[in-house]
Formats: structure tokens, C-alpha cells, sequence
């Protein structure tokens, strides 16, 4: 089971961007701006999991680690 991460800042069009922390992604946030949001079985679980963390934010998968949520 994955572990994954949200990056804290938000991209330039206002979503957070969830990454698998388990991968060799390129475009991983640096550490002191990831979001630990635990092991989930999938990428939808981890966006889940942020929503019920901060309500009112915007989330979406990484393109290259958690394409499957990808949407923008």
C-alpha cells in the first residue's frame, strides 16, 4: 500500500497536487512543503483523505505518480 503526500503550496491554478511518496517523481514538493496523508490503497483514497482533512481546498493527482487522479 502506498504512502502518500500533498504538497502544501498550491499550484497556479489553486488546486494541492497529491503525490506517491513511494516514487522517483521529478515534480515531488521539497520535504518542508509536503502534507503527510498516510498509506492509502490508491490515490483516490489519499484525496479523500485531504478533503476531510481541509475542507475548502482543491486537491488533484499528479500527472507522472498519481495519474489515475489526475484531472487538470
Amino acid at each position: 500500500m502506498p504512502f502518500y503526500i500533498v504538497n502544501r503550496n498550491p499550484q497556479s491554478t489553486g488546486e494541492h497536487e497529491v503525490h506517491r511518496n513511494d516514487c522517483t517523481c521529478s515534480h515531488m514538493p521539497t520535504p518542508s512543503n509536503r502534507i503527510d496523508l498516510g498509506f492509502h490503497y490508491n490515490c483516490q483514497g489519499a484525496i479523500i483523505e485531504a478533503k476531510r482533512r481541509f475542507p475548502g481546498h482543491q486537491f488533484d493527482g499528479c500527472y507522472y505518480c498519481s495519474n489515475a487522479c489526475h484531472a487538470r
